[in-house]
């Protein structure tokens, strides 16, 4: 996301007035209901993922980790220093190691406990390419292929941990900058933000996918607002019957127009993305807060929020929940 390359001086700090309508006690539209997870007060340094294994969290916040091992306690800081602008974290459990994109340093690191300060380089390349700033790396757990992204360039590689074969697709004519992945049962899907598509990769190995297109997208950029540029797409997940997607739009990047509109929206199928037949639940969050990444999991949709005018002011993960048929008709 670069943003280290747009932060505003701390002086300025004061001109932002970050609305918090999603707070300790949440906000609920339609039957969805989002509420601050973690920390409970205060706020992280950065913030642009949460992973999970069994009771472990780690919050991916900038140059440090964040963990805990039970949802009751208070996140603590990882001995692990030697990130810069890290993004992501997943487990893999074949290995039994934590893979993380040590974005500003050009490398994947792994390490088996995040309260130990051990860790090993695992690649500073892949399939003879340079990692460039990786963003975002996933598991799948039905193949055991790991997957890691090079966002300027939108290369994709797949491998197998340490040993393993490792192969690439190559989306650069097809995408520009490109933020994320998922993996959905069985399927891989690229985040392709400055376009506002996401890609569907039929075949990795046939090197075969599909492009399913945004709705009113205006022009390409790497942040902006839905006004400006239409969809910015940071991440797509699927949760619970609907896709959910969060869009780079900040104060910075907006600059008269409205910040918050579709920044945070919902759809069923690729078609109702393509046509913007969507829900836009942005009120539900922060005001001129960034939603990035998602993680989905059986208790909820987590979503890492963080500032880019004022890092270090509103970074939070939210949580987003539904509301049962018996609980919504209470």
């Amino acid at each position: 996301m670069n943003i280290s390359q747009s932060i505003v001086a701390l002086g300025l700090l004061g001109s932002f007035c970050f609305s918090v309508q999603a707070d300790e006690q949440g906000s609920v539209l339609d039957g969805v209901s989002i509420k601050r997870y973690v920390p409970q007060s205060g706020s992280l340094p950065a913030c642009t993922h949460i992973a999970r294994h069994g009771e472990t969290e780690i919050v991916t916040s900038s140059d440090r980790l964040f963990y805990r091992t039970d949802s009751q306690s208070p996140l603590i800081r990882s001995p692990i220093d030697i990130l810069v602008d890290a993004h992501s974290v997943v487990f893999n459990p074949v290995e039994k190691l934590f893979y993380a994109t040590d974005t500003g340093n050009h490398r994947l690191i792994t390490f088996a406990d995040p309260a130990s300060d051990t860790w090993d380089t695992f690649a500073t390349s892949l399939a003879g390419i340079k990692l460039q700033r990786p963003h975002d790396i996933v598991f799948d757990d039905a193949t055991g292929w790991m997957y890691a992204l090079n966002p300027n360039s939108s290369e994709v590689f797949r491998f197998k941990g340490s040993g393993g074969d490792v192969a690439v697709l190559d989306l650069s004519k097809h995408l520009g900058y490109s933020r994320a992945l998922t993996i959905d049962n069985g399927t891989l899907y690229v985040i392709g933000s400055s376009h506002g598509v996401v890609v569907e990769v039929t075949d990795f190995e046939k090197q075969a996918f599909q492009i399913h297109t945004s709705f009113g997208k205006k022009k390409n950029a790497v942040a902006g607002s839905w006004l400006t540029t239409g969809l910015v797409l940071n991440d797509v997940d699927y949760y619970q019957g609907h896709w959910y997607a969060t869009s780079y739009f900040c104060p910075a990047y907006a600059g008269n127009e409205d910040c918050d509109e579709n920044k945070f929206i919902r759809f069923k199928t690729w078609d109702d993305l393509k046509t913007g037949k969507w829900d836009d639940l942005s009120s539900l969050l922060p005001s001129k807060v960034v939603p990035y990444f998602l993680t989905p999991h059986a208790d909820g949709l987590d979503i890492a929020m963080f500032s880019h005018e004022a890092r270090g002011q509103a970074d939070w993960i939210y949580r987003l929940t539904l509301a049962t048929p018996e609980s919504a008709d209470q």
